[in-house]
């Protein structure tokens, strides 16, 4: 069994239903209402929290203990990385503003695409384990479940991303190639986790924080004070608690 090839496939899927995810985007109005755009924006950041949570802190703490590190320090430097790398990008961005890139665009494109490198990276080491120990047939079977997974949890994720950029100015086909797009980066790093099993499994308790702290960013930084912009705040709150409630039973019942 090759473990790249599986992991090439495996990813493929994962990137497969993000696009389907962000396809959300040619079944609504692009001039939404004042409440159903909050109650979106309120539902990109309960997928991201929870996203945050149970698909980026929680693997990370367990991946760092695996490796014999002290967790809470190396999920708090990672965390914090992601933290800077935000600041970064948002003071990037306001030098890009007279190009016409907007500022909370940027950040949800680039915390997205970040939380999905780490994914990626997960299915590369889980088919990688299993090509390495073929007589183990479980170890086969728990990553094709992973990637299962991982997929399922995408398609609300491609919808939260996708559905934000409308409501930016964006046409529906850009809101659904950017969408789609975020999650190409699984693939690329997937297969690349494979090659690189031993050397790159060490550090995944860092990728994983550090996409936790990006996401996490944009949420408090960017989602919720638009989700709650206005007289639409209950619509932001309700739609935050949905997506958080999605997100989690997914991660949960699938992880």
């Amino acid at each position: 069994m090759n473990g790249m090839i599986w992991t090439l496939l495996g990813t493929l899927l994962t990137f497969s239903v993000t696009t389907l995810g962000a396809a959300g985007v040619f079944f609504v109005k692009k001039d939404m209402g004042g409440r159903i755009q909050s109650g979106f924006l309120g539902f990109a950041g309960g997928v991201m929290i929870a996203a945050s949570v149970w698909s980026l802190l929680l693997p990370g703490i367990e991946f760092a203990e695996e490796n014999g590190q002290i967790s809470w320090l190396v999920m708090t430097g990672g965390f914090l990385l992601g933290v800077l790398l935000l600041l970064a990008v948002d003071y990037l961005i306001g030098r890009w503003e007279n190009f016409g890139v907007k500022k909370n665009t940027a950040m949800l494109v680039t915390a997205i695409t970040a939380h999905n490198i780490p994914e990626g990276m997960a299915i590369g080491l889980a088919f990688a384990l299993a090509a390495q120990n073929p007589e183990d047939a479980a170890l086969f079977s728990g990553a094709a479940a992973l990637a299962l997974g991982i997929a399922i949890q995408n398609f609300p994720e491609g919808t939260a991303v996708a559905l934000p950029l409308i409501q930016n100015g964006f046409s529906k086909k850009k809101a659904f190639l950017i969408g789609s797009m975020s999650a190409v980066v699984e693939p690329v790093f997937g297969v690349a986790a494979a090659a690189l099993a031993g050397t790159v499994r060490a550090g995944m308790p860092w990728f994983l924080s550090l996409a936790a702290g990006a996401m996490i960013y944009v949420v408090v930084q960017e989602l919720i004070p638009e989700a709650n912009a206005g007289e639409n705040e209950k619509s932001g709150t309700l739609g935050f608690i949905v997506g958080f409630l999605v997100m989690m039973i997914l991660d949960v019942a699938l992880g």
